[in-house]
């Protein structure tokens, strides 16, 4: 619409906006996989694509513990994870360490899904935006109405968008 200020400023969010999700997320995944490798190291974990495994094994110093104490619990969740035992060679000081891990990981996942929705609030904002430049410009007449229909059973609510745009200048 001939606004470059107010284009450049959204176009600069969204190329920042874009650039940290795609950096929270290759973050997450490198984090994810160092504590992947030291779970392995110090405990003996397994490869697993269960996130709920990898809670597991920072909440509980053994596979052993887990079963004891779902058991006592009898909510049905002992032997989840007899096919992936884990037992923490160092005790609580390599589980506690591995457990801050797991978090930051996951906190660098949760920002990258926090931005996305700071893409997606851009992008209506960018909208609202450039419908209120079309609707200031001389060069146009445009309506919104809303429209309800009733029929025998049901009701139908519809929007009517009509525009006009007039090149004499």
């Amino acid at each position: 619409l001939g606004n470059k200020k107010s284009s450049r400023f959204f176009i600069q969010a969204e190329a920042i906006l874009i650039t940290g999700c795609l950096t929270a997320y290759k973050l997450g995944e490198v984090k994810e996989k160092e504590y992947i490798a030291y779970a392995n190291e110090y405990a003996g974990a397994k490869k697993n694509t269960d996130h709920r495994y990898w809670v597991d094994i920072g909440n509980y110093n053994s596979n052993n513990d887990f079963d004891e104490e779902h058991l006592r619990m009898r909510d049905g969740k002992e032997g989840q994870w007899a096919y992936s035992p884990w037992y923490w060679k160092g005790g609580d000081t390599y589980r506690r360490k591995f457990e801050k891990m797991r978090i930051n990981s996951d906190k660098l996942f949760f920002t990258g899904r926090f931005i996305v929705g700071g893409i997606i609030l851009n992008h209506i904002i960018s909208g609202i935006n450039s419908l209120y430049l079309f609707r200031i410009s001389n060069k146009s007449n445009l309506s919104l109405a809303p429209i309800i229909k009733f029929q025998r059973n049901d009701i139908q609510y519809l929007f009517e968008f009509q525009f006009n745009i007039n090149n004499k200048n």
